[in-house]
């Protein structure tokens, strides 16, 4: 062999690749220096130990999640109040158009005092109306396990697979309000979730937000999303579905109550908006008056959808989106407990495994009242989604984008 050909032999066998030696879990590589036996048994003793100390904390997490679930929802069933909008509101205002007379109450009601008049757009009630022969036990147990199934299925339509995450889940005070009540909280979450996950396919991505906007206005900020990621397209098919939609329902009911809708949702409002959760209702706790809170709502809700744009022209989709979602809360004159259920998304988005914020919102337990807000309990929900949106913001953590299926 001559000098060139021998050369030529060593070059090739430096650019054959490595093969690294497997090693076991939670041991350094190698720098030259062999281990000893006692180095490898303390790394497997060490990650044993980790994975041990893992699985307690998921079997206590979802032992007291179920526990706590089937408490409250077998003592609310007991009650005779278990879902309580669909019991008092969804299904008399079903009844009554089979009946013949508009599901609406008058502006003087006292029902809207008590939260139990039907307030929403018709479609919601048309839905139930093949639920109105049985009985009301019956239909209100089955919402409920329904909107058990549907907060599950919101996690994992983003690609959440950690038991931890479920179970932290079903101890927000939010989604044990949804599940007890029962409205259209933890189904406009599934759609959120639908929305990002088929985000870039108009037919599911539209239809998902068309159905949601038209059942409750609330999330109408996602719009300005879609806009700012130039869906163009989705927004036009969304929209269309919407009307379509919604003058189907109206048409159902021979548009009993549309002339007076407007005034409906005023009448609500001033009723209710200074004694929610809200903007308005916070600024009312502490005396600045109606006037100011619709100020302040307007101002942060506006900031918010100006992030939105911002990121969005950033190509961060993630914070653009969380945004967005923060604004609808922001905006929103009434915010119940139940509302902070639409938080699961963007934290399932940004933080599909489990950490210490997903356990954030069960700080909400400090103000679980499902009706009225009163004193400093007005301001912890505000406070606790002000923290988790802080955090999903600030700190955005490179984790795994779920896409659609091709």
């Amino acid at each position: 062999m001559n000098l060139n050909a021998g050369l030529r032999l060593d070059q090739a066998v430096d650019a054959l690749p490595t093969i690294d030696t497997p090693r076991p879990p939670g041991a350094e590589p190698s720098s030259g220096v062999m281990r000893s036996d006692t180095d490898v048994a303390e790394a497997w003793s060490n990650d044993r130990r980790r994975s041990s100390r893992s699985g307690l904390l998921t079997a206590a997490l979802v032992f007291l999640a179920a526990t706590m679930m089937v408490g409250l929802v077998g003592l609310s069933a007991y009650e005779d109040l278990l879902a309580w909008d669909v019991r008092f509101a969804y299904l008399p205002a079903a009844e009554a158009v089979l009946d013949g007379n508009s599901p609406y109450p008058e502006l003087d009601d006292p029902i809207l005092e008590e939260q139990k008049g039907y307030v929403y757009p018709p479609q919601l009630l048309v839905a139930l109306l093949p639920l109105t022969p049985l009985p009301v036990d019956a239909v209100a147990v089955l919402v409920a396990l329904g909107m058990l199934v549907l907060v599950g299925l919101t996690l994992w339509v983003l690609g959440v697979r950690d038991a931890r995450c479920y179970a932290a889940a079903m101890l927000w005070v939010p989604t044990i309000s949804g599940v007890l009540l029962s409205n259209v909280s933890i189904p406009l979450a599934l759609a959120l979730a639908l929305v990002w996950r088929y985000r870039n396919e108009v037919l599911p991505s539209a239809a998902a937000l068309g159905l949601s906007v038209s059942s409750k206005l609330l999330l109408w900020p996602m719009f300005v999303w879609m806009l700012a990621t130039r869906r163009l397209r989705t927004v036009v098919t969304a929209v269309l579905i919407g009307l379509v939609v919604t003058l189907g329902a109206w048409a159902t009911i021979r548009f009993d109550g549309l002339a007076g809708y407007p005034d409906l949702l005023r009448r609500l409002s001033e009723i209710q908006s200074e004694r929610s959760y809200s903007i308005v209702g916070m600024a009312s706790t502490i005396g600045l008056g109606d006037a100011v809170g619709r100020a302040l709502t307007l101002v942060v809700g506006s900031s918010f959808l100006v992030g939105c744009v911002v990121f969005a022209r950033r190509d961060d989709e993630v914070r653009s989106y969380t945004c967005a979602i923060a604004a609808t809360l922001a905006l929103s004159p009434i915010v119940w407990l139940h509302y902070l259920v639409v938080l699961l998304v963007p934290l399932a988005i940004a933080r599909p495994r489990f950490s210490l914020i997903w356990l954030l919102p069960v700080l909400l337990w400090i103000s679980p009242k499902p009706g009225y807000a009163d004193g400093f309990e007005t301001f912890v929900p505000g406070i606790a989604a002000a923290i988790l949106l802080t955090v999903l913001l600030a700190r955005p953590r490179a984790e795994r984008v779920v896409e659609a299926p091709a």
